[in-house]
């Protein structure tokens, strides 16, 4: 609940003040053994500024997990192409970072999506689930 009062807190103090409007995207992700973990990633951005932040939300978790991008780098342009893009987001929890995301994208598409928890080493590749991407959130079938 915290977390959310404080993305409410800079969504205010951003779009008061900017002359862009605050930037939100997401997407919904499907990964593990199985394919049965579903998790929404979504993004905040104010372009004047460059200030991001994100967050992800497991299916049936109790709250987003904050995320801080570590770093963000053009990795190659393909004659035509919009850059590709890597960056590493840190996951936050309880004021420690407990894992991190590897995520590759080349416009809008999401190449790599990759976690790695910082506890026990394992990872884990999740892949873009369009058929849950609705117009405001993820809704998967239950």
């Amino acid at each position: 609940m915290r977390f959310l009062f404080l993305v409410a807190i800079f969504f205010v103090a951003f779009t008061t003040q900017a002359r862009e409007p605050l930037a939100v995207d997401f997407r919904c992700l499907i990964g593990g053994d199985k394919q049965n973990i579903h998790l929404e990633w979504r993004v905040f951005s104010e372009p004047e500024t460059g200030w991001t932040t994100a967050y992800v939300k497991y299916h049936g978790g109790s709250k987003p997990i904050p995320l801080v991008q570590k770093s963000e780098e053009a990795t190659q342009k393909p004659e035509g192409r919009p850059w590709e893009m890597t960056s590493i987001w840190l996951e936050v929890m309880e004021g420690k970072i407990t894992g991190e995301y590897r995520v590759v994208t080349q416009g809008a598409n999401i190449y790599r999506f990759q976690y790695k928890n910082h506890r026990n080493g394992k990872e884990m590749v999740f892949v873009q689930d369009l058929a849950a991407q609705w117009n405001d959130g993820c809704e998967w079938k239950r």
